[in-house]
């Protein structure tokens, strides 16, 4: 009985052991191997979720790498950021798209709801570190360890393939051909109001955009937060107050772009959120140009104020 007992229990600790094996090492392989590259004379790359995704057309901007993803977090993002930056020396600015519905609560379901984390931590898990373990682990254990299976899944096949490849695979500029009927706007603009119900934040998503500052420094990179054009009758748009409030607790060492009134007509959107094709040829037109005119140079701290008052004036008109 004793031998049959130590037989039986040797049998469920080498069976652990090899799931085990089985987990970790493709991660650890995916982690070791993994390549993610740009072209070697690109020199500027935009992080960021959907908005910047459809507005920056990367063919039309010199020197510049798309690399939004659509509803990305900055949790996943900040992995993202980490490997690019590390394996592509030639970057020496980072742009990171920044706008209203980034400070909102649902940022908190796209860290760690079922649906995109299911999609998105396969993707990423090997990146990670404890802390990032952690907090999914603490918000939604009932499916983080579903998400780790599907990790281990994918890890595993990755390291059956070789395909270690992630270049073209982590965003890029997605052209979006038509638009959605919008309500006219009068010529002075029509804003949203504010709405008091929007008061809570994410805080997560705060943490890790901080994380990401702190590490593009780090690395010595020119680092950039910046806001892409948003329809005046956008929803998220309400909560401004407090985005410019949290911009300037948490973000005031970094130079803000802000185009959120870049104009543009309605047939120039796809929707109050994103641009079409036709606003994405038209705003990276307008981008290209500011980026030869030295918009990405690291001006004095007190220049700032008069930069951005410049850009808002020239909108106005």
């Amino acid at each position: 009985m004793h031998r049959f007992v130590i037989k039986t229990v040797t049998f469920a600790s080498a069976g652990c052991l090899l799931v085990l094996a089985i987990a970790l090492i493709p991660g650890y392989m995916v982690s070791k191997f993994s390549k993610f590259s740009i072209k070697k004379d690109n020199t500027i790359v935009i992080f960021g979720h959907s908005h910047s995704e459809c507005a920056y057309d990367d063919t039309l901007i010199p020197k510049l790498t798309n690399l939004s993803h659509s509803a990305e977090s900055y949790f996943y993002t900040f992995q993202k950021v980490k490997k690019y930056l590390s394996q592509n020396p030639q970057i020496t600015t980072v742009l990171i798209e920044f706008s209203n519905n980034q400070i909102a609560p649902k940022m908190d379901d796209w860290t760690w709801g079922y649906t995109y984390m299911s999609n998105m931590f396969p993707q990423y898990a090997s990146f990670m570190g404890v802390s990032d373990f952690k907090l999914l682990a603490q918000h939604n254990s009932k499916y983080f360890m579903n998400c780790i299976g599907i990790a281990a899944r994918s890890n595993l096949i990755k390291a059956i393939s070789f395909n270690y490849n992630y270049t073209g695979k982590t965003g890029g500029y997605f052209k979006i051909e038509g638009t959605k009927p919008l309500p006219s706007i009068n010529p002075a603009g029509q804003h949203v109001k504010a709405s008091p119900n929007e008061s809570t934040i994410s805080a997560t998503n705060i943490q890790y955009l901080r994380k990401i500052v702190d590490y593009c420094n780090g690395m010595h990179k020119n680092v950039f937060l910046i806001r892409s054009p948003q329809h005046p009758l956008y929803e998220f748009r309400s909560n401004e107050a407090e985005f410019s409030l949290i911009r300037q607790r948490y973000f005031s060492d970094i130079k803000f772009l802000d185009f959120n009134n870049f104009p543009l007509k309605n047939d120039e959107f796809a929707d109050f959120g994103h641009l079409n094709y036709k606003g994405a040829i038209k705003y990276s037109t307008f981008i290209k140009q500011q980026i030869m005119n030295g918009m990405l140079a690291s001006p004095p701290a007190h220049s700032l104020k008069s930069f951005e008052n410049k850009q808002l004036v020239t909108f106005n008109h």
